[in-house]
Formats: structure tokens, sequence, C-alpha cells
């Protein structure tokens, strides 16, 4: 960085970066701002000193990098606003919709079958489950019972277990 270099060419530079752009705006609104702050207050434009010494103070990293984040401060702003537009207008065309008018059908439809008719074929299906439970565990019980029995009666008939009781030596 020369004495000589500008502070747009210090902030810009590719001229297609929006945001260095930008940060080239704020320095030029703090510019106006500033000379205007001392014409009023000394009732005289600023003098050559007075614009030098606001141009070294511009040309800093520190005065470079306000801007930028100044720049970059406004330009989230922006996008978060464009971008809560964009959402709020996008809800309201959804709502809108054949697939919103669809979910408000089969809503609908679904609130009807709540009546005392939908209450009672719930109500049946549900006593269907569970019955058709109690017979699928019943089954597995019995079943284990009647394998057992019959293991048991195939152990006696061939000979690997018997139906005397064991012996106890004393």
């Amino acid at each position: 960085m020369t004495g000589r270099d500008s502070v747009y060419a210090l902030l810009v530079s590719d001229p297609s970066d929006t945001l260095a752009a930008l940060a080239y705006t704020i320095y030029k609104q703090h510019e106006i701002e500033t000379y205007s702050d001392i014409e009023a207050t000394t009732g005289q434009a600023p003098t050559q000193q007075q614009i030098d010494a606001f141009e070294r103070a511009a040309k800093t990293p520190t005065g470079l990098a306000i801007y930028t984040r100044r720049a970059e401060t406004l330009m989230n702003t922006f996008l978060d606003a464009t971008l809560s537009a964009r959402k709020a207008k996008l809800e309201a065309e959804f709502m809108t919709t054949t697939i919103s008018h669809q979910l408000s059908a089969i809503a609908a439809r679904q609130h009807a079958r709540k009546g005392i008719r939908g209450w009672a074929k719930d109500v049946s299906a549900n006593l269907t489950v569970n019955f058709l439970t109690i017979l699928l565990i019943a089954g597995f019980v019995f079943g284990y019972r009647l394998l057992d029995g019959w293991l048991n009666h195939l152990g006696t008939q061939t000979g690997l277990t018997s139906t005397e009781a064991p012996h106890v030596r004393k």
C-alpha cells in the first residue's frame, strides 16, 4: 500500500465484487459525513490538510477493515430481510396450492371419520388385534407344552429317559 493508492483501489480489487463495492460506498458516505461535519462546525469547507488526514485514516488497515465489516453487516442484514420476505411469500403460496388443498381434504375426511361410527371402527380394530395377539401367545405356550410332552414320550419310547424315580444312596 503506497500513499498514492486510492481508497477505491485498496477496497475494490475486483469490479464484480459486490461486497467491496458496498464497502467503498460506505467509505464515500463516511467521507461526505465527515466533510459536512467539518463545514458545519467551522463554517468553512474542509482544508486540504483535513482532507489528507481523513484519507490517511481511511487507508489504514483498521479503517479499511471497518468499511469492510460494515459492508458485511449491511449485506447480511439485507440478505436476511430478503430471505425472510421470500420465505413468507413461499409459505403463503404453499397454503394456496393444490398440495395444501389435498392436505385439507385428507384432514377433513379424517375428522369426519371420528364420529361414533369411526370410534366404533377404531375400537373394534384394536380389540381384534389384541385378541389375535392373545391367540398367538396362547399358541406358543400350548405348542411348547405339546412339544415338551411329545419329546418326553419319545425319550421314554427310545429308552433315553426312564419313568422310574432316581435311586438315592444312603
